[in-house]
């Protein structure tokens, strides 16, 4: 009985994300608000889980309503985000189950309704959807004074989703939403260890949430097969590796390109064509300044560095590269790599600063 029960629980969902494909062509024509849940630009498993949960939860707390999550990437570079398209192909949903940027034109929507998971203020694209921002929930350093949002530094966005969740229906159950913020969260807070500096209560606390519904769970073996996912990309050029995980920050027509990379750094700079990659992901973007910040996970040791390309006479890039050198909170602990003639190569010490401590420091100094 129970195995008939999940199983059509994870029906559920499914049915769910396959009847909202059929709304698609209609919703400019609907007279009632269509609330759509966005990720952010990175799309990593965090941003895509976060906004799936809670555009699910929702939509079946208000019968009757229009709830969409959106997934903030085009559907072409889905494929890159590895961890993600596994975890979702293990509760049978695949591409053709979601929406994304280019299934869903938000611009031409009268009564959108959006709320921002995982990112609390839109891109500069994005700017003239503002009026529509109806909720946020976060953990990035906080950048907007909406009233209706939740910003906590925790380790993983889930965790305050989830928590959102069990606050407006504490008898939520569905296996199928706790599996996948089970493994976000150990992704996010590297199995919750603590000396990684990215777990907190909250944190430990969802875990346990979920475990109550799905019973103990084997997390190390859980957190090995994501990390194994999350680092399968062999198949990726370096422009691929660019986009897989990248985040934009932009004004005044400056564009900085931030691209977390599944392996180190240096690693990346030995791949095949990387300077003429880089300089095509470059020039295809519009961007000054490209940051790539690399990481490796061996044996629960975590390692991290940064490259820096681009416009090396630009104002932009001396101020981000003196602003990453000279930072005080935090501080990365940068130690140049002499042996690198194409690029700027840094180790980096602090090993818990990870692009979310890294972006306020590039936004702040391309602001100064």
């Amino acid at each position: 009985t129970k195995l008939i029960l999940l199983d059509s629980l994870l029906q559920e969902m499914l049915s769910w994300l396959t009847s909202l494909q059929s709304l698609l062509p209609r919703l400019s024509c609907l007279p009632s608000p269509v609330t759509v849940v966005m990720g952010n630009q990175a799309c990593d498993l965090d941003s895509g889980v976060s906004c799936l949960t809670l555009a699910f939860h929702r939509a079946a707390a208000q019968p009757g309503s229009t709830v969409l999550p959106m997934f903030n990437i085009h559907s072409k570079d889905f494929p890159l985000k590895t961890e993600l398209v596994a975890v979702l192909a293990e509760e049978n949903i695949h591409a053709e189950h979601l929406i994304f940027r280019d299934t869903l034109d938000l611009a031409s929507m009268m009564n959108l309704q959006l709320v921002l998971v995982d990112h609390n203020v839109l891109t500069e694209e994005d700017k003239e959807l503002e009026s529509s921002v109806v909720e946020i929930i976060d953990h990035h350093a906080k950048e907007t004074d909406h009233e209706n949002a939740t910003i906590e530094q925790v380790g993983s966005c889930s965790s305050l989703v989830l928590r959102q969740i069990i606050s407006e229906n504490p008898s939520f159950q569905d296996p199928s939403c706790l599996r996948m913020i089970l493994k976000t969260i150990l992704l996010d807070t590297v199995g919750l260890q603590p000396a990684t500096k990215r777990v907190t209560p909250l944190d430990v606390e969802m875990v346990g949430k979920c475990e109550e519904v799905l019973g103990p769970q084997d997390r190390a073996e859980m957190f090995r097969r994501l990390v194994e996912e999350k680092s399968r990309v062999d198949h990726l050029t370096v422009g691929q590796l660019c986009r897989r995980d990248l985040k934009v920050v932009s004004k005044d027509g400056v564009r900085i390109a931030l691209s977390s990379v599944p392996m180190l750094a240096r690693r990346w700079i030995e791949l095949a064509e990387v300077e003429k990659e880089v300089g095509d992901f470059i020039a295809g973007g519009h961007y000054t300044v490209l940051l790539v910040i690399g990481i490796d996970i061996a044996k629960d040791n975590v390692t991290r560095d940064l490259v820096l390309a681009g416009d090396e006479a630009s104002d932009s890039y001396k101020k981000i590269k003196t602003a990453l050198e000279n930072n005080t909170e935090p501080c990365l602990g940068l130690e140049l790599d002499k042996t690198v003639n194409s690029f700027v190569r840094y180790s980096q010490q602090n090993r818990a600063a990870s692009r979310k401590q890294i972006l306020p420091v590039v936004k702040q100094a391309l602001e100064g």
